[in-house]
C-alpha cells in the first residue's frame, strides 16, 4: 500500500472519529442544577475542533497535499522525519503510559498524576530539557488543576494534595 493511499485512509479514520467523538458528547448527561455552561460545553467545543481539522485533512489528502508537504518539508529540513518507519516501541510505550495515567489518576489526584505521567513521556521521548520541561510539567499540571476546581468549578481528583487543602 503506497503512502497515498494510507493517508487517505487515516483522514478518514480521523473524521470518523472525530464524528463520534462529538456524537457522544450529546450522551454526557446534564446536571440537575441549570448552569450557564454545563459539563458538556468543552467537549462539545473540542469535537467541533476535531470535527474542522479533520475535515481540511481529508480536504488536503483528497487534492492531493502529500507532495506539496514533501517538497515543504525538504525545505525546512524535516524530509528524514516524513520518510521515517513508525516506531512501535514508543507507540506502546505511550500506550502503557496512557493506561498507567488512567489507573493512578484517582489514588494520586489530578495534578500529581499529571506530572508523573508528562514527565515519564518526556524522559522516554526527549532528555534534552529535562529543567525547562519539569517547569512546564509543575506550572501546567497546578495551573490546569486550579482553573478546572476554582474557576471552571469541575471537580478533580485532589489525591494526596486534599491534606494541603488543595
Amino acid at each position: 500500500m503506497n503512502a497515498n493511499r494510507e493517508e487517505r485512509i487515516a483522514s478518514f479514520v480521523v473524521a470518523a472519529f472525530s464524528l463520534a467523538y462529538f456524537v457522544g458528547t450529546f450522551f454526557i448527561p446534564m446536571p440537575t442544577l441549570k448552569q450557564q455552561m454545563g459539563p458538556s460545553f468543552f467537549p462539545k467545543g473540542i469535537g467541533v475542533a476535531m470535527l474542522i481539522l479533520s475535515g481540511i485533512y481529508v480536504f488536503q489528502q483528497l487534492r492531493g497535499g502529500a507532495k506539496e508537504d514533501e517538497e515543504r518539508a525538504v525545505i525546512i529540513g524535516a524530509d528524514e522525519k516524513i520518510q521515517g518507519k513508525v516506531n512501535l516501541k514508543r507507540i506502546g510505550f505511550i500506550l502503557v503510559l496512557m493506561a498507567f495515567y488512567a489507573f493512578v489518576f484517582e489514588r494520586l489526584g489530578y495534578a500529581i498524576s499529571t506530572f508523573v505521567v508528562f514527565m515519564a513521556g518526556v524522559l522516554y521521548l526527549d532528555r534534552r530539557h529535562l529543567v525547562r520541561d519539569g517547569i512546564i510539567a509543575v506550572i501546567a499540571s497546578f495551573v490546569l488543576y486550579y482553573v478546572f476546581t476554582t474557576v471552571l468549578r469541575v471537580q478533580l481528583p485532589p489525591g494526596p494534595l486534599k491534606f494541603l487543602g488543595l
